[in-house]
């Protein structure tokens, strides 16, 4: 589905396509160009929010159109939307961008991520505890200690800048950039021109400072608790939802999270923590522990398009170790047992976003029990009262947040709080009462609701208190969070200090006229005009709702944006080769089309190729033609080495079935493909004996397989994996000599190393070629392979170890920023029939994974690696390599 959205800038008024994703549950949404769109997944989840999600969600990313519109807008297509959207990137830094449009989502709403204490703790914790973090690291990251997002800092700045200069300042500086495209540092120079002087660290510097000082006055008086034992880490760890089951009341259940290994659950005794199941990729750490059943959720998504997720539900016994997984209706999250195991109750959501409150049979996953709620009323993050009679959940709607409470008997609901924008979370009983997450005093906390709609606080922590759970009629475990991540403790259930609710304190750290702040706003800065959301619908004079409609990607089959100077969207540095190309997409990137032109430098010869790739359909097709030069020797009857070249036209047709899925700890990737080509050459400029000038149809086959475990943050390659392919190409048009086949099989295993995040890869590859293919190679060749001579190929095992050796976090002015580095030891078999125990050649290699130029993207590494070949022939016997990547 598509809708049309007009942003504004001066002089030019512009339209966007809105396409929604009715089928996606992970909440997110970005704004592109080449082709110019913004896409929303605009179904709601269990994460937490003081504010409806679909129209905050509009606020940030329609701000981001503005921001475009605003410094590029007049670049445009069918040439230069890759330009615009790449001096987009360059001229404006990650952390203003993107905390801009924070500011928007939160200035202009009731509430957004600048109104939740949650969202500012890493930077507030590490202020009040001396961690005094630099700009570059608090902008660009950590490996090793928890630092905010670009996302936080950027809104300080943001905020910071703001209040110091007037809202004006940002469209000031956005019109000054406009005019000067080409000017090196050009924001720099906009934000020191209209801003008296100031540089992004000054502006750091300033954010930090001020903000500090409110979160020191706010710390006084608060002490920190004391924590339950748990096993000593050297990086920070996180222990979420701390339970106890009165099936092992001497053990606590926790979902970990740390960057050294995956996310887990684990039991925890007397200070030790092992490990009872993986839980996969979820929206939202959530698990739930009942006498021997654990119950959590997971999502995954179709095996062949990416943005077809669903849940399941996991249900495993800890007694028996018989483990279940249900697949349920619509999309189902967040599970909480019954206190007799016999149900299960969760949110589902369907494909229009109408949320419903679902019971389920723990042994068969039949549904019992369904209350659809409302359009624009959501739910989240359900639990059951002891006589498995009523459930708590919280209630979000276009009002804000509340606690709403259902009758299982009546089907009937009632709201048990005032709406507000409290972020409220994990409501649960505790007899009567009713135990939850808010943030009365601007600091998150627990609070106790009793029968009479009284408000006990519980705790009065100093950086964030979550995830209560009775363990008794006096006491609760908590979370408390720490720089070193959250911790667990115990508090009392008991409390005498009743919340006043005219003294509920909202967190506003910014000072700009707060009219209307009790609706959702899209706003214009320049033209001054605010927008109000109604009923989760942006209004027509923002959206035009008479030209929804279904789309289809043929209609957009040659929608051609931009000129580009790479065919791979710079994907790679390898053999880049000056030229140009014009591109085409479908908003839905199912189909592309690249016409282009390329000069090899390294032949003197010009490349005319022609590109396109469909891909909505269960196969995906590739079709491709190139006309191209080539060079090549040959021998003369009197045996010397002459040169010459030719012309050749080059027709490929490949058909692709690729499949990947995420299984807990497992991600599987699979498929096959089959292709073949038509080479057709002419213009030969000598006469060569047996020279084909035509190949008329090889045929190409390839299936592959790969398993492999799930990588943490530190990790440098997975733990455990397998990978496997098989290649079979052969000519069956041609015979004689110009007739071949070659066989091969490529395959890949990852094994722990000696230490964590360290690995070892050994790659076993065999070939079997004849005929025209008896000088080709489909296998990995050792390294320093062109500085020795080699006999026919036949095997390969390449071993690799890989390990880190620091974690840095250096600052190298502003030219980079160096999170960590690794070093890697290897060794290369060929042929291993022949072979001694030597390898063909060894060596040792360093790199370092960096940021330049304050970039959040891309993460660079550099290697430098020297490598011996272990052969008296080799033409050098040392040789030094030096190479460069990047990712996304």
């Amino acid at each position: 589905m598509r809708q049309n959205a007009n942003t504004f800038i001066e002089g030019y008024t512009g339209k966007i396509p809105v396409i929604l994703h009715a089928n996606h549950i992970i909440q997110n949404g970005f704004v592109q160009l080449a082709p110019r769109k913004t896409e929303f997944f605009p179904l709601p989840s269990g994460i937490a929010s003081n504010v409806e999600w679909l129209p905050n969600l509009a606020q940030h990313e329609l701000r981001h159109v503005a921001q475009i519109d605003k410094l590029t807008g007049r670049l445009r297509g069918p040439f230069f939307e890759q330009f615009s959207y790449a001096m987009f990137g360059i001229h404006l830094p990650a952390w203003y961008f993107e905390g801009d449009a924070v500011f928007t989502e939160t200035h202009f709403s009731s509430g957004g991520r600048g109104r939740m204490p949650s969202w500012f703790m890493p930077i507030r914790a590490n202020q009040l505890a001396g961690r005094r973090y630099g700009f570059d690291k608090n902008i660009l990251g950590s490996f090793k200690d928890i630092t905010p997002s670009f996302y936080l800092t950027g809104y300080l700045m943001n905020t910071h800048l703001t209040n110091q200069f007037g809202g004006q300042i940002k469209e000031e500086m956005l019109e000054d950039m406009r005019g000067k495209l080409f000017r090196p540092f050009n924001f720099y120079k906009a934000l020191r021109k209209h801003s008296n002087g100031y540089n992004s660290r000054r502006l750091y510097q300033g954010a930090i400072d001020s903000i500090t000082q409110i979160w020191r006055s706010e710390a006084t008086g608060k002490s920190l608790l004391s924590h339950i034992e748990t096993p000593n880490s050297k990086y920070p760890v996180h222990y979420l939802l701390p339970q106890k089951s009165n099936a092992h009341s001497d053990t606590i259940y926790a979902l970990w999270q740390g960057p050294q290994n995956i996310p887990h659950i684990v039991s925890i005794q007397n200070g030790t923590a092992h490990r009872v199941a993986y839980t996969g990729q979820q929206l939202m750490p959530y698990f739930h522990v009942n006498d021997n059943i654990l119950i959590w959720d997971e999502v995954r998504k179709d095996a062949r398009y990416g943005k077809n997720t669903f849940q399941v539900v996991h249900i495993k016994n800890l007694k028996t170790d018989v483990h279940k997984t249900f697949k349920l209706e619509d999309f189902a999250y967040t599970p909480a047992l019954s206190p007799n195991n016999k149900h299960f109750v969760v949110v589902q959501v369907n494909n229009s976003g109408q949320s419903a409150l679902a019971v389920y049979d723990t042994a068969n996953g039949v549904k019992q029990i369904e209350i659809r709620l409302p359009h624009g009323l959501h739910i989240q993050q359900p639990q059951y009262n002891a006589a498995s009679e009523r459930i708590v959940c919280i209630a979000v709607s276009d009002q804000g947040t509340t606690l709403m409470e259902f009758d299982l008997s009546t089907k009937n609901y009632k709201f048990l709080l005032p709406w507000g924008s409290q972020t409220l979370e994990r409501p649960l009983y505790d007899g009567e009462n009713i135990i939850y997450k808010a943030h009365y005093n601007g600091i998150d906390n627990i609070y106790s609701l009793d029968s009479e709609g009284k408000i006990n606080a519980l705790s009065d922590v100093l950086y964030g208190a979550f995830n209560p759970t009775p363990i008794n009629s006096d006491s609760l475990l908590i979370n408390d969070y720490t720089p070193d991540g959250h911790r667990i403790a115990m508090i009392s259930a008991k409390s005498n200090q009743t919340i006043n609710r005219n003294e509920i304190k909202e967190i506003n750290y910014d000072r700009l006229p707060n009219q209307n702040r009790n609706r959702n706003y899209l706003t214009d800065f320049r033209l001054g005009k605010n927008y109000a959301f109604r009923d989760s619908v942006l209004p027509e004079n923002v959206i035009d709702s008479t030209i929804i409609r279904p789309y289809t990607s043929l209609s957009g089959l040659f929608n051609f944006h931009s000129l580009s100077i790479s065919n791979n969207n710079f994907e790679s540095l390898d053999n880049f080769r000056p030229g140009v190309f014009w591109l085409a997409n479908d908003l839905l990137n199912t189909s592309q089309i690249t016409l282009g032109y390329e000069y090899d430098t390294d032949i003197q010869k010009s490349i005319y190729s022609a590109d396109f790739t469909y891909a909505k359909y269960f196969p995906k097709f590739n079709l491709r033609y190139e006309n191209r030069g080539q060079l090549g020797q040959a021998r003369t009857a009197d045996d010397q080495i002459i040169g010459f070249d030719w012309r050749e036209n080059y027709y490929a047709a490949n058909v692709l079935i690729p499949f990947s899925i995420y299984r807990q700890n497992m991600i599987y990737s699979y498929g096959v493909q089959v292709g073949t080509s038509y080479l057709q050459r002419y213009q030969v400029s000598v006469l060569v004996n047996n020279f084909q000038d035509e190949i008329a149809f090889p045929l190409n086959y390839q299936a592959y397989f790969n398993r492999n475990r799930r990588r943490s943050h530190m990790d440098l390659q997975p733990r455990w994996g397998q990978q496997i392919s098989a290649t079979y190409r052969h000519r069956p048009f041609m015979e004689g000599t110009r007739a071949g086949t070659i066989l091969s099989l490529r395959t890949g295993f990852y094994f722990p190393g000696l230490f964590t995040n360290h690995g070892l890869q050994a790659r076993l590859s065999f070939q079997h070629k004849n005929g025209v293919y008896q000088f080709s190679n489909d296998i990995p060749v050792v390294s320093g392979f062109g500085y020795f001579p080699s006999p026919r190929i036949d095997n390969t095992l390449l071993l690799t170890y890989r390990m880190p050796i620091a974690y840095p976090d250096w600052t190298i002015g502003p030219l980079a920023y160096i999170k960590r580095i690794q070093a890697k030891a290897f060794s290369d078999y060929q042929n291993l029939q022949n072979s001694s125990i030597a390898p063909k050649t060894f060596g040792l290699g360093i790199s370092a994974d960096f940021n330049l130029l304050r970039y959040v993207l891309p993460d660079i590494n550099v290697s430098v690696e020297g490598i011996y070949i272990n052969d008296s022939r080799a033409t050098q016997r040392v040789v030094p390599v030096f190479s460069l990547s990047y990712s996304y």
